[in-house]
């Protein structure tokens, strides 16, 4: 489906329907990238005729309240066009993003949403072998599922059928029940066939092809290094209050940039070849029969799979542990001591402003 192919239609509340573009996910798809686009240009965007509500790069507080009853899908549309209407510019299309849509077993709480709007969803798809191992990586840096955060990634690959949403097929019929057939713009996330970018390809699914003015961002959210990984696994992040979780979490991103330059970290492959074509198996099936519905072809991801002498990512911690204190151990302190440092300086810097006459 195109953009093209979604026409304004005459409704009670506004001579035409406004296009909405639903964001749906998948996670490590560059939606964080492409979240921060959209809000990094908020206002130039309006005057293109697309409007992010909220200013905020991620919708996932107002699509929660929708799932959790705390307002009505009526009460956030018209809230919606509203805001719309009071701009100085037309506005044409909306587009509201978060990731976590796709992982909801149950997504009819979302089908008013085209007695609004004329509705699309964009679904970007990275090849389910690849995005198991980023997904491992991002529950070990982000810890907010206890049961998957520490998990070796032999017994992650176990939980793989709790991760329904990446049988792509399944979850285009899902989302084609509520808004119709052919409503769902699927994006293959593949180098070959996103040659400019998942941002790039994002602003094409919506038809915004004027860039004039408008910023681009860098690449956000990116995957740890294997030993980084391997480190953060064994901490408890999960029982540390947010502020302080979040200093440790950045120093071990600031870390990460030695270990980087310390040890070869360019293999990010952790499943073996006979396991990776065992995965790639169990979606197949699905996996043809919407390359044949969507693209008229057998395959949906053009891709091959990595060469079976693919050398792994070292994912365990060296030996030596005064190897570890070293390279790993050491950085992260030093990180956290030049924040804590940081932050003293501009606490100081404040509390001498409000004392000067």
């Amino acid at each position: 489906m195109t953009v093209r192919a979604i026409r304004g239609i005459r409704t009670r509340n506004h001579p035409m329907k406004r296009r909405l573009f639903l964001h749906v996910g998948a996670h490590r798809t560059g939606t964080t990238s492409i979240q921060s686009f959209m809000a990094q240009n908020f206002g130039m965007l309006q005057q293109k005729g697309v409007f992010h509500p909220f200013a905020v790069p991620r919708h996932v507080g107002l699509i929660n309240k929708i799932f959790n009853g705390t307002k009505t899908v009526r009460e956030i549309c018209e809230d919606i066009n509203a805001r719309a209407d009071s701009k100085p510019h037309t506005i044409h299309t909306v587009v509201l993003s978060d990731e976590d849509i796709c992982t909801r077993p149950d997504l009819s709480a979302l089908g008013e949403l085209s007695e609004y709007f004329e509705v699309a969803v964009v679904l970007m798809m990275r090849r389910q072998d690849l995005w198991l191992e980023s997904w491992y990586h991002q529950n070990i840096k982000w810890q907010w599922n206890e049961d998957l955060a520490h998990l070796p990634f032999d017994a992650f690959l176990t939980r793989r059928d709790d991760f329904f949403w990446i049988h792509y097929d399944r979850t285009v019929q899902a989302f084609e029940s509520l808004f119709g057939a052919g409503r769902v713009i699927c994006l293959p996330f593949e180098t070959q066939q996103m040659p400019q970018g998942p941002v790039m390809a994002f602003c094409d699914a919506i038809g915004l092809s004027d860039f004039e003015m408008l910023k681009m961002p860098d690449a956000l959210n990116r995957s740890l290094s294997p030993l980084m990984g391997e480190f953060m696994r064994t901490l408890p992040l999960g029982e540390i209050p947010g502020a302080f979780r979040r200093q440790i979490e950045q120093a071990c991103m600031k870390a990460d940039n030695h270990l980087r330059k310390q040890f070869d970290t360019s293999s990010r492959l952790l499943m073996g070849p006979a396991m990776r074509t065992r995965v790639m198996a169990e979606y197949s099936t699905g996996n043809s029969a919407l390359a044949q519905q969507l693209f008229d072809r057998a395959e949906l991801f053009m891709e091959p799979l990595p060469p079976a002498d693919a050398p792994l990512a070292l994912h365990r911690l060296p030996a030596d542990s005064y190897e570890t204190i070293e390279h790993i151990v050491v950085p992260v302190f030093s990180a956290l001591m030049l924040q804590m440092m940081e932050q003293a300086l501009t606490a100081d810097a404040v509390e001498k402003a409000m004392d000067a006459p």
